[in-house]
């Protein structure tokens, strides 16, 4: 697993619930999906929010614009905002044939950096054969390995 760390912007999705995680999943992007006249250029997410007991997966939109969101929203669709922050990043290519790796990728990041359960773990569909998994991780993740690539590189 070849993670890096980003930092995510704060943002606002168009969402909706999937009634079972992972079954319902698809039914919630197709919820959004069927408001919209091309998925064209559209950026889609999924969020989940992990409690001790349950997992509550969200599919995500990110509006074009106010006016699209508005459209959303009275359509009855919550609008989420998402806090930005640090975020470790895997990158599955071909990602619908391994579908079966997302879990365990998420656990292996959650093993070596740590996760921030204020913020949701996100996948962010950046294309038909391309997915990037980000788990959002302490603030103090990244300034540990600032200080670990600085110190190996200064011999300290």
């Amino acid at each position: 697993m070849n993670a890096t760390i980003i930092t995510q912007p704060k943002f606002r999705l168009i969402t909706s619930k999937s009634a079972k995680f992972p079954e319902g999943n698809r039914a919630a992007f197709r919820s959004l999906e069927s408001h919209l006249k091309s998925l064209k250029g559209r950026k889609f997410y999924g969020l989940v929010y992990e409690t001790d007991d349950s997992m509550d997966y969200y599919a995500g939109l990110l509006p074009d614009n106010e006016i699209e969101e508005r459209r959303f929203a009275e359509l009855g669709f919550p609008i989420t905002e998402v806090e930005g922050g640090c975020c470790a990043r895997v990158k599955l290519l071909d990602w619908t044939s391994k579908t079966d790796q997302i879990g365990p990728s998420i656990g292996a990041m959650i093993e070596q950096f740590g996760i921030d359960p204020s913020r949701p773990q996100m996948e962010y569909y950046r294309s038909i054969s391309e997915l990037h998994l980000l788990l959002p991780i302490p603030d103090n993740t990244q300034k540990a390995r600032q200080l670990n690539t600085t110190n190996s590189l200064s011999g300290g």
